[in-house]
C-alpha cells in the first residue's frame, strides 16, 4: 500500500470516530488496555503492555472488528474479536476470542488468563492462548508478568515478565520482557519495555521495544501513542513460507471513549513497516460495562 493509501485509510478512521465522539457524552470511569485483537504471529516485536490494574477495565465486554491492507502483493487483512474481563476477589479473569483472515488463511484465536494482586505492592498475571486453523496463529502462546507498585502513590510500576511462542511450524521463542509505567498526578501516563527474545531454530537474537505516551481521565476518554521498534527473526507469511531476519517498525494510536456512563468505543489506527512491506489499518469495537 502506498503512502497515500494509508493515510486515506488512517483519516477515514478518524474522521469517523470524530463523528461518533461529536455526539458523546462524556462520563467518568475506570482506565483500560487495549483488547488483543492483533495478531501475535511476530513476537519479536509484539510486545505486550504489562496489565497494570489501575489501566484495566473490569466486569465487561467488548466486541469489534479489524481491517489492514498490505503492500507488495501480501493482501488484505479482516477479522472480528470479542473479549472481556470480571473481578472475582482478588482475581481479574480476562478471556478473548479473535478469528482474522490473513495472508490468504483463516483461523480462530483463543486465549485466557488471569492477574492476582497479592497485595498492595505486588500483583501478577498469567495468561495462555492457543488457535483453531490458520497457519500465522501460534500453536500455543503463554505469557507471565510480575509487577511491583512504589512511590508515595504508588505511582511507578517495574514489570518482569517471560513469554513463550510456538509457531504451527518448527519455530519457537522465548522472550523476556522489561518495562516501567508511571502514573502522573496529570492525565499522563508513560509506559517503555524492551523485550530480549531468542528464537530457534538457530539461537537468533531478536531484540524490540516501545514507548506509550497516553492522556485522558476515566469515564471520559484515554488516547495513547505506543511508537515500537526492533529485529524480527521469523514471520510465516504463508505455510511453507517465512520471511527472516529483518528490522520492523510499528505506530499505535488507540482511542477510548465513553458515550454513556458504562459503555463507549475503542478506536485503533496502526501502522505498521519492514523491509517486505507496509501494512496500515485499524480496529473498531463497543464495550460495554456490568
Amino acid at each position: 500500500m502506498s503512502c497515500c493509501g494509508f493515510c486515506r485509510i488512517f483519516g477515514f478512521l478518524l474522521l469517523f470516530s470524530a463523528v461518533v465522539a461529536s455526539r458523546a457524552k462524556a462520563q467518568q470511569n475506570i482506565g483500560f488496555t487495549d483488547p488483543l485483537q492483533s495478531s501475535p504471529q511476530t513476537p519479536g516485536t509484539d510486545l505486550p503492555t504489562a496489565p497494570v490494574p489501575e489501566k484495566v477495565l473490569t466486569n465487561f465486554v467488548e466486541a469489534g472488528g479489524s481491517y489492514s491492507q498490505l503492500t507488495n502483493g501480501y493482501g488484505v487483512w479482516s477479522g472480528g474479536y470479542a473479549t472481556g474481563a470480571f473481578v472475582t476477589g482478588k482475581n481479574t479473569w480476562n478471556a478473548e476470542i479473535n478469528g482474522q483472515h490473513e495472508f490468504s488463511d483463516s483461523g480462530v484465536y483463543l486465549a485466557a488468563g488471569d492477574t492476582y494482586n497479592f497485595n498492595s505492592n505486588w500483583y501478577g498475571s498469567l495468561t495462555l492462548g492457543t488457535s483453531v486453523g490458520g497457519f500465522f496463529w501460534p500453536r500455543f502462546r503463554g505469557d507471565a508478568f510480575a509487577n511491583h507498585k512504589s512511590g508515595a502513590r504508588k505511582q511507578f510500576i517495574a514489570t518482569l515478565g517471560y513469554g513463550y511462542f510456538a509457531s504451527k511450524d518448527v519455530h519457537r521463542d522465548q522472550g523476556v520482557f522489561i518495562g516501567t509505567t508511571y502514573y502522573f498526578q496529570g492525565p499522563w501516563i508513560v509506559e517503555d519495555g524492551v523485550r530480549l527474545n531468542i528464537s530457534n531454530p538457530g539461537v537468533l537474537f531478536s531484540p524490540s521495544g516501545f514507548v506509550a505516551v497516553t492522556q485522558g481521565r476515566s469515564e471520559h476518554h484515554y488516547i495513547t501513542v505506543n511508537a515500537g521498534f526492533g529485529q524480527e527473526a521469523y514471520q510465516l507469511v504463508g505455510p511453507t513460507t517465512v520471511l527472516t531476519r529483518f528490522p520492523s517498525q510499528n505506530l499505535t494510536i488507540t482511542w477510548r471513549q465513553w458515550i454513556g456512563k458504562k459503555w463507549g468505543f475503542n478506536l485503533i489506527a496502526d501502522y505498521y513497516h519492514n523491509s517486505f512491506y507496509e501494512r496500515g489499518g485499524g480496529s473498531f469495537g463497543f464495550f460495554r460495562e456490568f
